[in-house]
């Protein structure tokens, strides 16, 4: 940390150093974000464009006298153009006819389409449950002889098929084990061929600004987010920052498409956020991929904030990423229920009734069943003779039975509002 406060005594170079406290130096600066808004693996190498014409958004390096995050942005250019970065837009190139699709002949009225996921069991099991008589499945199975191995299937790969409705034939039908790699066999005068689609990839850099309500998740779909940005932001601030209602939390982050279709979110590079305090100031948090010096690497990486620190690695998460704590710990508490005096032994985060909750340690499952007030409620145990506990469950995760192993932020059910609740929530306690 030497090296560091030093090296945020000097003015920011034109060209980032390639050793990680430099880069924490520049971050401090506010010249960073034309770094970490890269999505090349050397987070600290002068930005360089592609080496093939992939349909990325690149970014070029400008001047940069203002920290990215300076002010909510009306759009997405707004942001960018006030963290100094510029987004060009790739060469577009001739026109490219679109991947055809199974999907599109659900609205084909002389065929039959259906779609599902393997689970864990065989393929051709999952492909008979759809519907699909035996003979049919294994004229899908022939058809990928030598081109994709149908016998070692994952539980969350998916498929679809289309069937014609006189005969009962299968005349398309398409496997994935991920929205980039699909696999497609269409009939060709009566015989299903088979092979890997090439879709296109691209990845497209966005900023967006959200005021958070009462229901966290709810602003940041609202805002026009995907539902898995969550586990991203969660992941940024957690241990740093406990998200309020009329904070603000502004982002950038890289998102995935296939065929012009949002994927996924590949990564999170920078996350602002603001408490709802008038008096606080604002917090900044950037990712980086993993800093080397010479050649041993010297980091991981991980989300940084603007005074280099690196993120919390504590045993400990919470149960519900984003949640609001309702009610704390309170020995002299008046039960909003029975009206007494009696203690609150944890915590309460509110969240709608669904919300997925997470194991906040790895352990072992002591219970799972009818609590009597606490309702459905999880119980694990943790080294060191901990045990947590989590209740009001709607329901439990698929499977999950005492003496089970699971690991830190491993599903263990959902928020409801069984027992004696007057709302959905998490009560959480230790």
């Amino acid at each position: 940390m030497e090296e560091v406060r030093e090296q945020m005594g000097r003015p920011a170079s034109s060209r980032f150093r390639a050793d990680a406290a430099a880069a924490v130096g520049a971050c401090a600066l506010g010249a960073v974000l034309v770094v970490v808004m890269r999505p090349h693996a050397n987070a600290y190498a002068p930005v360089q464009p592609p080496a093939a014409p992939r349909p990325l958004v690149m970014v070029t390096e400008q001047p940069a006298p203002e920290p990215a995050l300076a002010a909510l942005p009306g759009d997405a250019g707004d942001a960018l153009g006030e963290a100094g970065l510029a987004l060009v837009p790739p060469d577009a190139g001739p026109p490219r006819a679109p991947v055809w699709r199974v999907a599109s002949l659900s609205k084909d009225s002389s065929t039959t389409y259906a779609e599902g996921s393997v689970g864990k069991r065989p393929l051709a099991v999952a492909l008979g449950a759809a519907g699909l008589p035996r003979i049919e499945v294994q004229r899908i199975l022939h058809a990928f002889t030598g081109v994709k191995n149908l016998n070692h299937a994952s539980p969350k790969d998916t498929f679809a098929f289309a069937r014609d409705k006189p005969t009962g034939h299968v005349v398309a039908f398409e496997y994935a084990t991920s929205p980039q790699d699909v696999w497609q066999a269409k009939e060709a005068q009566g015989v299903l061929e088979a092979s890997k689609l090439e879709l296109l990839v691209e990845e497209k850099r966005r900023a967006v600004g959200v005021a958070l309500g009462e229901d966290l998740r709810g602003s940041l779909v609202q805002a026009g987010l995907d539902d898995d940005i969550v586990d991203l932001l969660d992941e940024a601030l957690d241990g740093r920052a406990e998200l309020r209602p009329g904070a603000r939390v502004r982002l950038i982050a890289t998102e995935e498409r296939i065929e012009s279709q949002f994927a996924r979110y590949a990564r999170l590079d920078a996350v602002e956020y603001t408490p709802a305090d008038p008096d606080a100031q604002a917090q900044r948090y950037y990712f980086f991929h993993h800093v080397t010096e010479g050649a041993r690497v010297k980091s991981s990486g991980g989300f940084f904030d603007a005074k280099g620190q690196q993120p919390y690695h504590g045993g400990w998460r919470m149960p519900v990423p984003m949640a609001r704590i309702a009610s704390r710990f309170n020995p002299n508490r008046m039960h909003p229920v029975l009206h007494v005096i009696m203690p609150h032994n944890g915590v309460d985060f509110a969240a709608p009734a669904g919300t997925p909750i997470y194991a906040s340690a790895a352990g072992v499952v002591k219970s799972a069943g009818d609590s009597g007030p606490c309702g459905n409620m999880v119980q694990i145990d943790h080294p060191g003779g901990l045990t947590s506990a989590y209740c009001h469950m709607s329901r439990f995760a698929a499977g999950l039975h005492a003496g089970q192993h699971v690991e830190a932020r491993q599903l263990v059910g959902y928020v409801g509002q069984t027992g004696r609740a007057t709302g959905p929530h998490l009560h959480f306690a230790i």
